[in-house]
């Protein structure tokens, strides 16, 4: 009797690309625009509410709201840093078959960089809260 063997090749295991690849990209740099505009706005509002500075912010409390602010952006980028590398590590032993899988490679290899860089960012823009006062006039 002679063994039967498939013509098929066989068949190519795919990794779910969907919401972690798009968050792994953009979750850090998100995170970073949304901790300046948000941290500038009210900065900005607290302490040149009219048209004349003030010394003291309007809101006794907005340097904890700042640094909320800023924790909240290093969570998110920091769960958009472990999203990458957990990506880049499902989709690293894996030889592309298609133009498609081998973009979905790429991109985890990088969301990993950009995700690491903008993390450094927030953290970076987290030190000025520290060294200048809120209202610096």
């Amino acid at each position: 009797m002679s063994a039967v063997t498939s013509t098929n090749p066989p068949a190519v295991t795919r990794i779910p690309v969907g919401f972690a690849l798009n968050f792994a990209v953009l979750g850090a740099p998100l995170a970073w625009l949304l901790q300046l505009v948000a941290g500038y706005a009210l900065a900005a509002h607290a302490c040149f509410p009219i048209d004349v500075p003030l010394v003291v912010p309007v809101w006794g409390s907005l340097w904890w709201i700042l640094l909320g602010i800023d924790l909240a952006a290093v969570s998110f980028a920091g769960a958009a840093l472990l999203t990458a590398l957990g990506c880049r590590a499902a989709w690293r032993g894996v030889e592309p078959q298609n133009i498609s899988e081998a973009r979905n490679r790429f991109i985890a290899h990088w969301s990993v960089l950009t995700s690491a860089l903008f993390s450094i960012a927030v953290v970076f823009t987290i030190v000025m809260l520290f060294i200048e006062p809120v209202c610096n006039y």
